[in-house]
C-alpha cells in the first residue's frame, strides 16, 4: 500500500523547491566531476603503487566513516538531555548543562555548547545530519557547518540544510569551504532584509587566559563608534600624558604619573600602551550610589610560607586556580599589609576545618570556602566564587532549632553561583557531604535532576602545599642514597686496594660516630654533607 503525501507535505515541498530555484546556479547546482571512492582512495592519494600506504589509507576511510556515524549518534543522544521544546534554546538549562557535563566529563561551558550543538544538529539539520550518519558526509564537514550556521536564525538553518543536502559530497574540501561561506553569508543577508530593526550590537567585557605565565588580558566589544570613541578618549590621554612627562624630563621639574617611578629609573616617558593600561587599571568607576561590597571583590593570592622565604619555588595560586610564578606571588605578598594564615593538612594540602556557631558565616569561613572551592561547587560549573556567588548551607538550617541539622559550619556549607542556587532551592539538586578522615579533602555527593543521576566531587586542596612535601622528599631520598654510597665505599673497600694501602703511623683515628636523637636516620654525621633542610 502506497502512502500519498498530505496537503502539508506538497506545501513544504514546493517551499523548498521555491527556495531552491532561488539561489543562485553555483550554489543550487553542486556536482564533482568523478565519484570519490574507497577503491579509487590510492590512485587519488598517489599511493596506488605501495600496497603498504594504499592498506592505510583505505584504514583511515573506514575510520573516517566510523567517526561521522559515531557523531551523529552522538548528537542525537545529546538532544534527548534537552528536555525543552523545538522552539527553545537549549544553552540557558543550567541543570541539563550540569547533568550534559557529568555524561561528558568536560565543564558546564563546553557542556552546553555540546547541548546546543546538538539540538541544532537534530532539529535544524536532519537532513545533512542524515547523511552524516550513514557515513556519506565527513564529520569534519558537519562539523563546520555547525560553527559557519551558528549566527543564523533556525529558520535560515534549515534552508541551509536543505540546499547542502542536494550538493555531491564527492567536492574538494576547499569547493565545499567557499561554497558553504557563500551560502551563508547569502542568507544572513536575506534576514538583514527581512528584518524591520536590526538586533542591537553586542556591549561586552569579557576576561580571556594568556599564554604568557601570569598574565591575563580583556576584550570589550561594542558598537564600533562607541569603541573607537572610548578609543580615542584613552589614546589621546595617554598622548597628554606622554607628552606632560616628556616636557618634565626636559625641564627637570616634577614628573606627573610616574608609575612605580619608572620614568624617574629610565629617564624616559612611559610607552603609550602602558599609559593606557595604567589608565584603565585605575578608572573609577560611577555606580550611582549603589553600595558595591569591597570585600566581595577582593582577589585571593595563595603563597606557600616557603615561597615567601625564598626557600622554595612553588607557585602561588590566584583565585586557587590560576598558578603564577614564584617571583610574582612574593612582589603581590610584600605589598600587602594584611596577610590571612590559612591551615591546610601538611602532607594531603586538605583546608583544615574552622568553627562556627551562628547562622550567617563569618568572614572568615567564606574566605575559607573561597578557597576550598575557586569556581560554584556544583560539578562542572566554573563561575568563580568571588563574585556572584552566595553561600548555601548543604542542609538547610532549622531556624527554630539550630541543633536539629543543617549548623552553619564549613563541612555544611558550600559557595554556589546564583542559577544554581536557585536550582538547589527548587530541589533540581540534592547534594549531601560524605564523611571524610580528618587529612582527607572533603568530598560532596550531588544527584543532578529528578531522575537521581549522581556524581561525587572533591574539594580543592592546596597543591603547593603537596608541591613542597614531593620536594623534601626527594631531596631527603637523595641525601640519603648518597650517605649509602659513601659508607659502602668506605666500608667495602676493593681487595687490591687493601692490599696495597697501608696507614702512616701518625695518621689520626677514624672519627667517632656521635649518638643521634631518635628519629635521626642511623649512620656517621658528616658535618660537610648535613640534610637538604
Amino acid at each position: 500500500m502506497k502512502c500519498l503525501p498530505s496537503w502539508d507535505d506538497d506545501e513544504d515541498d514546493a517551499t523548498e523547491q521555491r527556495f531552491l530555484n532561488s539561489l543562485p546556479l553555483r550554489l543550487r547546482i553542486v556536482n564533482a566531476r568523478s565519484p570519490f571512492t574507497r577503491d579509487g582512495l590510492p590512485q587519488r592519494a598517489d599511493c596506488a603503487d605501495d600496497p603498504t600506504l594504499s592498506a592505510a589509507a583505505r584504514r583511515v576511510w573506514d575510520a573516517e566513516n566510523g567517526s561521522a556515524t559515531a557523531l551523529a549518534e552522538r548528537f542525537r543522544a545529546l538532544a534527548e538531555l534537552v528536555t525543552c521544546e523545538v522552539g527553545e534554546v537549549p544553552e540557558e538549562s543550567d541543570l541539563e548543562a550540569a547533568r550534559a557535563s557529568i555524561t561528558l566529563r568536560v565543564t558546564q561551558g563546553v557542556a552546553r555548547w555540546e547541548l546546543l550543538s546538538a539540538h541544532r544538529a537534530v532539529h535544524h539539520l536532519p537532513r545533512t545530519l542524515d547523511l552524516l550518519s550513514a557515513g556519506d558526509l565527513p564529520s569534519w564537514w558537519f562539523q563546520r557547518m555547525l560553527r559557519e550556521s551558528e549566527n543564523l536564525s533556525d529558520e535560515s538553518r534549515r534552508l541551509l540544510d536543505i540546499a547542502v543536502a542536494t550538493w555531491s559530497t564527492d567536492i574538494p574540501v576547499d569547493r565545499f569551504i567557499t561554497l558553504l561561506r557563500a551560502l551563508v553569508g547569502l542568507l544572513a543577508r536575506r534576514e538583514e532584509e527581512d528584518l524591520e530593526a536590526a538586533p542591537p550590537p553586542p556591549r561586552e567585557v569579557t576576561i580571556a587566559p594568556d599564554s604568557t605565565s601570569g598574565v591575563g588580558s580583556m576584550t570589550a566589544r561594542g558598537p564600533i563608534p562607541e569603541i573607537l570613541a572610548y578609543w580615542k578618549r584613552l589614546d589621546e590621554t595617554a598622548r597628554a600624558i606622554q607628552a606632560a612627562q616628556r616636557k618634565a624630563l626636559r625641564e627637570g621639574t616634577e614628573i606627573p604619573y610616574d608609575v612605580d617611578e619608572l620614568v624617574t629609573t629610565s629617564g624616559r616617558p612611559l610607552p603609550l600602551d602602558r599609559l593606557r593600561y595604567e589608565l584603565q587599571l585605575h578608572a573609577e568607576f560611577d555606580t550611582e550610589g549603589i553600595s558595591v561590597p569591597t570585600q566581595r571583590f577582593r582577589l585571593h593570592v595563595t603563597v606557600p610560607a616557603l615561597t615567601l622565604l625564598g626557600a622554595s619555588d612553588a607557585p602561588g595560586l590566584l583565585e586557587g586556580t590560576t598558578p603564577i610564578p614564584p617571583e610574582m606571588a612574593r612582589e603581590l605578598a610584600g605589598r600587602e599589609g594584611t596577610w590571612f594564615r590559612v591551615l591546610t593538612d601538611p602532607c594531603s594540602g586538605a583546608f583544615l576545618p574552622l568553627p562556627a556557631d551562628r547562622y550567617q558565616p563569618t568572614p572568615a569561613m567564606l574566605e575559607h570556602l573561597r578557597l576550598r572551592n575557586a569556581t560554584c561547587a556544583v560539578p562542572g560549573c566554573t563561575r568563580p566564587a568571588s563574585w556572584a556567588s552566595e553561600c548555601d548551607h548543604i542542609e538547610e538550617f532549622d531556624h527554630e532549632n539550630p541543633a536539629q541539622g543543617g549548623r552553619t559550619e564549613l563541612e555544611n556549607l558550600h559557595m554556589l553561583c546564583w542559577q544554581h542556587h536557585q536550582d538547589k532551592t527548587a530541589g533540581l539538586l540534592d547534594p549531601t557531604r560524605i564523611p571524610t578522615g580528618t587529612r582527607e579533602a572533603g568530598r560532596t555527593r550531588w544527584r543532578i535532576g529528578r531522575d537521581g543521576d549522581q556524581v561525587i566531587v572533591a574539594d580543592d586542596i592546596d597543591l603547593a602545599t603537596r608541591i613542597a612535601v614531593e620536594q623534601l622528599e626527594t631531596a631527603w631520598r637523595v641525601h640519603q642514597s648518597r650517605r649509602k654510597s659513601a659508607a659502602s665505599s668506605t666500608q667495602d673497600p676493593p681487595p687490591h686496594r687493601l692490599a696495597s694501602r697501608t696507614s702512616p703511623p701518625d695518621s689520626p683515628a677514624p672519627p667517632t660516630p656521635i649518638p643521634l636523637r631518635p628519629g635521626i636516620p642511623p649512620g656517621d654525621w658528616d658535618p660537610n654533607d648535613p640534610p637538604p633542610f
